[in-house]
């Protein structure tokens, strides 16, 4: 195997702030917590997690009890429970990530964050001199089910696609049970694994979902790969009876007002700057409250909140009662997760892609109105599999790609003044004709609609089959549909066990292999 650096500009566009975040972080400094960039800057951090202000406000003792009760319902190896058994340790930090419970592990990048917080994690052992655990939060309380039901792989320069036939409305995943192992969809469902040589031992682990919810399946999968190397998972129901859970999801209903101010004030400032951090901020509370199995907003309307699926409006005190006596009914929304994953959970650094480094930029000044601790934002690997045979004709993929996107960006600029200049053309006709009957103001009519519908057309083509358009576009569709498939990088589509079909365990190895964490540039691992 050979590693080459290369622009991450090239693959994926991201989120400005993100980026800005990586290539010049002293200018968007002042939203986040600290440097990140070498290993002394994280052992900072967690000598400051350590001192008399942070040190007392974590229960170990309760963390790591949730997590041995939630690691004794599936097969944890020995090597994650003796990390779950070190965060007792008064002096243990931990590196933290997540992602939603997808399909067969989700996307690739799944696995380059959790291999990225193993590997962190040793750095900041080594830096620190403290024990330092990674954690992976199982975002299993999303409820965005077409998110995560879905595998993607490759199969003769094709893109495969797969769903399964599931109703679910806004269930949490973790409530929803996927179809049992005699269901024929699991058939097609292997197929979509491609047909690599580890394609058998793939499909015996995307199987062993059968039955199970996604948020379950999910665990199962992380702690098949990655449980020897300590990897420790968890999720969200699992810790809602700890304080910290309850302690967070209450400040948001109590000082609601306050908090969306101070999340408000911070996304003006970034956006004055032209770096957007990417989630708008509106009169729904932080959280969501489940009502018949449906994860639902909650609405600020001053003295009173409105709980979507709910008649009525009900007191602040109502709500905080049902926080006390029934916690689990509540889960954070992508703002207000950190605070209850820092309260929770001593991090010393959060791995993430750029647009979530770009939503945390929003959330220093309300982890410090809610007494939690910021860790620091760290870049997840980011990494494209190259066979061995595509190398030589990779960066001329990379270049083609990029020209066609700057077409389509022509193209739409073009249909844009065309669609203008129909509209005037059309509205000058009319003027002209004026007063020859009325049949032939309608006539026009139908005719510029039939004209408009055609330029939208021609746009469709452009957007979602350019291939067809270009000179050499049949030769490069299949190299970009393993590299690009969907128009997006192989990490952020390709499913996990997809990938493993092709690989096995060396998928694991790459991970690990490809280079030094703190080196934040796009790598093209070419496989020998």
């Amino acid at each position: 195997m050979s590693i080459k650096p290369m622009d991450p500009n090239l693959f994926d566009s991201g989120s400005d702030l993100g980026r800005r975040y990586i290539t010049d972080f002293p200018r968007v400094e002042p939203f986040y917590a600290g440097d990140y960039r070498r290993p002394e800057h994280l052992a900072g951090f967690a000598n400051r997690l350590l001192n008399r202000t942070w040190k007392p406000r974590f229960d170990r003792k309760l963390t790591a009890q949730l997590l041995r009760d939630y690691a004794a319902r599936h097969p944890a190896p020995q090597a994650v429970l003796a990390n779950i058994d070190k965060l007792e340790n008064p002096q243990c930090v931990c590196v933290l990530t997540g992602q939603q419970a997808g399909l067969g592990g989700g996307p690739l990048l799944t696995l380059y964050k959790a291999v990225s917080a193993i590997k962190l994690a040793r750095e900041v052992e080594r830096a620190s001199g403290q024990p330092c655990i990674p954690i992976f939060w199982n975002a299993s309380d999303d409820s965005d089910v077409e998110e995560v039901n879905r595998l993607r792989g490759i199969g003769d320069g094709k893109l495969l696609k797969f769903r399964f036939k599931l109703q679910a409305g806004r269930t949490h995943v973790r409530n929803i049970q996927l179809p049992g192992r005699e269901d024929p969809q699991w058939k097609d469902a292997a197929q979509a694994l491609g047909n690599g040589p580890y394609r058998e031992r793939a499909e015996v682990m995307l199987r062993d979902a059968a039955g199970r919810d996604f948020g379950t399946a999910f665990t199962r999968l992380m702690l098949e790969l990655l449980g020897s190397r300590g990897l420790v998972v968890i999720e969200p129901w699992a810790l809602a009876s700890h304080p910290a859970w309850k302690r967070i999801h209450g400040a948001e209903i109590e000082k609601r007002e306050e908090n969306r101010q101070t999340l408000q004030r911070t996304a003006e400032r970034l956006e004055s700057l032209g770096l957007p951090a990417g989630v708008p901020i509106g009169s729904q509370l932080n959280l969501f409250v489940t009502v018949n199995g449906e994860r639902r907003h909650v609405s600020d309307e001053g003295k009173r909140l409105v709980v979507e699926g709910r008649s009525g409006s009900q007191s602040m005190t109502g709500l905080l009662k049902v926080l006390r006596d029934a916690p689990e009914t509540f889960t954070p929304n992508v703002l207000l997760r950190p605070l209850v994953q820092n309260a929770i959970f001593p991090t010393v650094a959060y791995v993430g892609g750029m647009a979530e480094i770009a939503y945390h930029g929003l959330l220093k000044p309300l982890h410090r109105n809610l007494g939690v601790f910021m860790p620091a934002l760290f870049p997840r690997l980011s990494l494209t599999i190259l066979r061995a045979e595509d190398a030589p004709g990779f960066d001329e993929a990379v270049a083609f790609r990029r020209r066609l996107k700057w077409r389509q960006k022509e193209a739409q600029i073009v249909e844009e003044s065309a669609k203008a200049g129909t509209k005037e053309a059309f509205a000058s006709l009319k003027e002209n004709l004026l007063g020859l009957g009325r049949g032939l103001d309608a006539e026009i009519q139908r005719l510029e609609q039939r004209t408009q519908r055609g330029l939208s057309d021609v746009m469709t083509r452009v957007k979602h089959d350019a291939l067809s358009l270009v000179e050499a576009g049949a030769n490069m569709e299949p190299m970009l549909n393993r590299y690009f498939p969907e128009d997006r990088p192989q990490e952020r589509v390709t499913t996990l066990l997809a990938a493993y079909a092709e690989l096995g365990p060396g998928l694991i190895d790459l991970a690990e292999d490809s280079g030094d964490v703190f080196d934040f540039q796009h790598r093209a691992a070419v496989m020998g």
